[in-house]
């Protein structure tokens, strides 16, 4: 084979790659990041940190021209994590399935209390959207700063002085409101 022809071979090769890794790019501003399978947008804990935890993360990986990218390997995905300490578990997929869908599940919900902004990676391509993870503590005053102090006295009052607000350290289901629903869930973490 002449140098040529191998040339011009190595060439279309090059070529040919190039083209279908650019098909595969995800677009920052089409793909998404969700938070997902829960009633609300957050997660409870308590110091014994059996408090419930639910949410997963929901990637969508898509082209610029909208249609989902299938085949992403679930190692080729990043989180970026602000003022949180949060872990994410792939959820059993290898690779984004032809929605151009796959999961992760939140882990180690127990430690920080507050907001935390959830930003995802797709190879080096950072998604334009993030999101946005509320965690309460029972431990509504956080007893003078610490994470993981007792649920008591102090803290009922503060759930008293919350019932029937919007207030959302003590919206321990995450609904909207502190409620009935809200008030036994504090009460099964009383003492803790």
């Amino acid at each position: 084979m002449s140098r040529t022809l191998a040339g011009v071979l190595a060439g279309l090769f090059v070529l040919a790659f190039a083209c279908g890794a650019v098909a595969g790019i995800p677009d920052p501003d089409a793909s998404t990041v969700a938070l997902t399978d829960s009633t609300g947008t957050g997660m409870a804990t308590c110091p014994l940190l059996d408090g419930e935890t639910y949410s997963s993360v929901e990637i969508t990986a898509k082209r610029t021209d909208l249609s989902p990218i299938e085949g992403i390997p679930y190692n080729s995905f990043f989180f970026l994590v602000t003022d949180g300490d949060l872990n994410f578990t792939n959820r059993g997929l290898a690779e984004t399935n032809v929605n151009g869908k796959i999961w992760f599940d939140v882990d180690d919900a127990e430690s920080f209390v507050g907001d935390a902004t959830i930003e995802a990676h797709i190879y080096t391509v950072v998604l334009s959207v993030s999101e946005l993870l509320y965690c309460n503590s029972y431990d509504i005053n956080q007893d003078a700063g610490t994470a993981r102090g007792g649920v008591g006295a102090q803290d009922f009052a503060l759930f008293v002085s919350d019932y029937g607000t919007t207030a959302r350290r003590s919206d321990f289901n995450h609904d909207g409101t502190v409620g009935a629903q809200d008030f036994a869930l504090f009460v099964s973490h009383y003492g803790h």
